[in-house]
């Protein structure tokens, strides 16, 4: 017959055995293990965070840095130079063009010849190309200064007669002085008018065009371009 107390001893061996906590080194061992599993773990996770983060960092450059394909730029047909266009003063003053001689400080006044005489004067009046447009025709230095409708040529020239004198218009005579001017550019970009000793300007209330004002420059004239001769 079996000893009670062998059993009672088996018992508590198996509760010893049960119960008896594993050494610091095994404990050491698992801990290391549960550590390098969590790591691992951290480690997974922050791979799949990081994918996604630069996926979504690749979409969203491609939606910035990718425009939008839109209609082809068309390109501008090359600009063709008018034949229109208005010369230079190298043309103009070459004989090459004909010219509006406009007054700037009379409302845009013009010089023309009368419409019943000779005498050149300032005026507003318009449908008057016949009688107001010139051609500047250089000749040593100075200008003729040539009708350029006329079918006989016909020039400005000077006359002293009452004072102070007229600038008619006469036929033009290689061996007249009086026919001869001097052109010169002033500051604002105008331009004077002078035969002889004095300058060639407009005086008050006739309008008329005089060679023997006695005073300085007070009259300067443009010479807008009406195409060639």
């Amino acid at each position: 017959m079996a000893d009670p107390r062998d059993d009672l001893t088996a018992i508590v061996d198996e509760v010893r055995r049960v119960t008896t906590l594993p050494g610091a080194q095994t404990l050491r061992h698992r801990s290391d293990r549960r550590r390098r599993r969590r790591t691992a773990v951290g480690v997974a996770g922050l791979a799949v965070v990081a994918l996604a983060a630069g996926t979504a960092l690749v979409q969203v450059r491609n939606d910035v840095e990718t425009p939008g394909v839109g209609p082809a730029t068309q390109v501008a047909p090359p600009v063709v130079p008018s034949a229109t266009a208005s010369a230079g003063p190298q043309e103009i003053l070459g004989g090459r063009r004909q010219v509006q001689i406009v007054l700037p400080g009379m409302r845009g006044a013009t010089l023309a010849i009368d419409r019943d005489g000779d005498q050149v004067r300032a005026t507003t009046e318009q449908g008057i190309d016949d009688r107001a447009l010139w051609v500047l025709r250089p000749e040593g230095g100075r200008y003729r200064i040539v009708l350029a409708s006329s079918a006989d040529a016909i020039c400005m020239a000077v006359v002293h007669d009452a004072a102070p004198g007229s600038v008619r218009g006469r036929a033009c005579d290689a061996a007249a002085s009086t026919q001869l001017f001097r052109i010169d550019q002033v500051p604002d970009g105008s331009y004077s008018i002078f035969q002889g000793k004095r300058y060639v300007q407009v005086v008050d209330g006739t309008n008329a065009l005089v060679p023997d004002l006695p005073e300085g420059l007070t009259t300067t004239y443009e010479f807008l371009d009406r195409g060639p001769r």
